[in-house]
């Protein structure tokens, strides 16, 4: 199975670091935070194998 490299782009970066920057200081929650993040990866990994599924 072929697999696949998934590069980021800085703009998509820095929107989801601005993002998670609120949610754990504006609104206090950075157990919230963690969470996205582990989605958000979960989310690239899976790309790298099937960059069709999304």
């Amino acid at each position: 199975m072929t697999k696949y490299k998934v590069i980021p782009l800085p703009l998509a970066e820095g929107d989801i670091a601005d993002q998670t920057d609120y949610i754990a200081f504006e609104l206090k929650s950075p157990e919230t935070v963690v969470n996205m993040v582990k989605g958000i990866r979960k989310i690239i990994n899976s790309l790298s194998l099937f960059p069709q599924s999304t």
